[in-house]
């Protein structure tokens, strides 16, 4: 209860620097970070009205007022009746009895599109205050981190363990399954309100498409493969990504592998507290483009990592975060060869007061990342 306390505590004192009244936080992963309620809405929303000294209201529906009841952080409880509901038992009647008429009110970035045009009465003004104080995490979820990263690795290499020249997608994909298992015994649960576990293999040339979800009858063949564990465990993400080879790899697929790899590092040096994403990124992209491989780059260098798999802050061209010491960011940097296949490692990255430390540990080297041995 004291890291949700010091949660809200913080939360406040962005509302009073904002100049608001009030701030309503109304999606799962905020509800969760604020009070390690599990809660799935469907179609009911639920809000926690937070207003600079005073307790949080908690705006729930009858059904789940019992449950809500239960958490731990001091808070005030208002019920409605049901959604939709005859006027009077709606949640926007019980927001209008707790919301003062003109009240300065802020809302989530993540907020729906209907829940925006509900609140329109306030003219609510949509800000990160939320997410910029998740980007930057306490001890407790470092730990969570940290542990998620280890079985990140795990999770690829028995994918990568079950990879062999002419098997396919759906014989590799027994590694989600072992996973799962190696979890629940390791941390005696796996709670599937906030877990998520999922391994992958994009065979070439699928690799260079990485947001086209492998096929079943995908087939390991000769060119770069790029595995993938993504997961979330218990609450925290963690993701990791190699590049490897079933065969051995063609002096073309050596020399872009080996500029992949230098990119990363290029990456990995700039990272420290105070400095821009934008530059990180920019350092990273400039290289790659003076390599000649301007036409083959998809995505951003990394991305933010916490409860959320992507999340602030957003290392790339353009954006305005930097990066400050317990941030937790990807760096990921990838080479797309339409029809031979794509080239990209990742890792999970915490921000030390001096540079940062790698929390997933798999070997970087194409000699490692090549398994025809």
């Amino acid at each position: 209860m004291p890291e949700h306390q010091s949660r809200f505590e913080a939360l406040e004192r962005k509302i009073a620097e904002a100049g608001l009244d009030v701030f309503l936080i109304s999606t799962k992963d905020s509800i969760y970070y604020f009070t390690g309620f599990r809660y799935e809405p469907f179609e009911r929303p639920f809000f926690i009205i937070v207003r600079p000294g005073e307790k949080p209201v908690f705006l729930t529906p009858r059904l789940e007022a019992e449950n809500m009841a239960t958490i731990a952080v001091p808070h005030r409880l208002v019920e409605y009746i049901e959604f939709p509901a005859p006027a009077g038992g709606r949640y926007l009647d019980a927001l209008r009895d707790v919301l003062p008429q003109g009240a300065r009110v802020g809302v989530e970035m993540a907020i729906t599109g209907e829940l925006l045009v509900a609140l329109s009465a306030w003219s609510p003004q949509v800000l990160p205050l939320v997410e910029e104080l998740r980007m930057v995490k306490s001890p407790v979820e470092i730990a969570a981190i940290r542990r998620a990263a280890k079985y990140s690795d795990r999770g690829l290499q028995l994918a990568m363990g079950l990879a062999k020249m002419g098997r396919t997608i759906a014989e590799t994909d027994r590694a989600n399954g072992q996973l799962r298992e190696e979890i629940t015994r390791n941390e005696g649960h796996l709670d599937p309100y906030i877990s998520s576990v999922w391994q992958g293999i994009w065979a070439a040339p699928y690799s260079a498409q990485p947001h086209r979800f492998p096929e079943p009858g995908d087939t390991l063949t000769e060119g770069p493969n790029v595995g993938l564990s993504f997961l979330r465990v218990n609450g925290y993400s963690a993701e990791t990504e190699r590049t490897f080879f079933v065969s051995p790899p063609r002096k073309q697929d050596i020399e872009v592998f080996n500029t992949m790899v230098e990119a990363g590092r290029i990456g990995f040096a700039a990272i420290r507290p105070g400095v821009s994403c934008h530059d990180v990124d920019h350092q990273v992209m400039q290289f790659l483009r003076a390599e000649g491989f301007g036409d083959n780059l998809l995505h951003r260098t990394g991305h933010g990592i916490g409860m959320g798999g992507h999340e602030g802050p957003w290392v790339a061209e353009g954006s305005d975060h930097v990066l400050a010491e317990n941030m937790v960011i990807s760096i990921e940097p990838g080479i797309y060869w339409r029809g031979q296949g794509g080239f990209r490692h990742s890792d999970t990255v915490l921000i030390t007061a001096d540079g940062y430390e790698r929390l997933t540990d798999m070997p970087h080297d194409i000699a490692s990342m090549t398994l025809d041995a």
